[in-house]
Parts: structure tokens; sequence; C-alpha cells
């Protein structure tokens, strides 16, 4: 049986990756960044991965094949893991709502509508 996966570690990989990004964001170090974005992509495509397999049908429902271009964002203090869409439904051209799918380190999913990125 294998072993299931460790949403927390992810998340902390994830987000070490981040600051490292960052540090050579200030630094102008373009490919380093490339190798890092690359190695939180296979970090972002594990976790949806998980978050579909674990997903209630209403979410499911909504939920794109993959991450591909959501906006992805992780909270520090509440372990959460945010996948941010546009909401086809209630956006217009004069205004884009958006909905963020989140999971945390428990696997406990959640749809928040008319997110709001801060």
């Amino acid at each position: 049986m294998p072993a299931k996966p460790n949403l927390k570690e992810m998340f902390q990989e994830w987000n070490e990756l981040n600051i490292k990004a960052q540090e050579s964001m200030g630094q102008f170090d373009f490919s380093n960044i490339k190798i890092i974005r690359k190695e939180q992509k296979e970090i972002e495509d594990n976790i949806y991965e998980i978050l579909k397999d674990n997903a209630p049908e209403n979410i499911k429902a909504i939920l794109p094949d993959d991450c591909g271009e959501m906006e992805v964002g992780y909270d520090t203090e509440g372990n959460t893991f945010y996948f941010v869409m546009i909401d086809e439904d209630d956006s217009t051209d004069e205004e884009v709502k958006l909905n963020a799918i989140t999971i945390d380190t428990d696997s406990n999913i959640s749809l928040i509508e008319d997110f709001e990125m801060e």
C-alpha cells in the first residue's frame, strides 16, 4: 500500500522554493528562477491531483483538468494552499470575479467564491 502523501511537507518544500525564487529575482538570476519554478510546478501538480482526488462533487464539477493557468498561493499561517481561477459564470467584461479552491494539510478542501487576492 503506497504511503499517503504528506501535504505539510509538500507545502513546506513549495514555500522554501518560493523563498529561493524571490531571492533569485532580487539578483536577476532568471536561469535559476526557471529551474526553481519547474520544481514548484511539479509540486503544484501533485498537490492539485490530491485536491482533485479528495474534492467533494460540487467542487470537482468546476475544477479544470490541470492547474495550468491558475494562480497558486500558500498561506503559511493557516497551512492552506490556494488555486485561484476566474469565475467564468459570474465575470463580465467590466468585472472579473475569482474563485479559490483551497486544500490544507489535513486534505480539507473548500471553495471561496468572490475571492479577493491580498
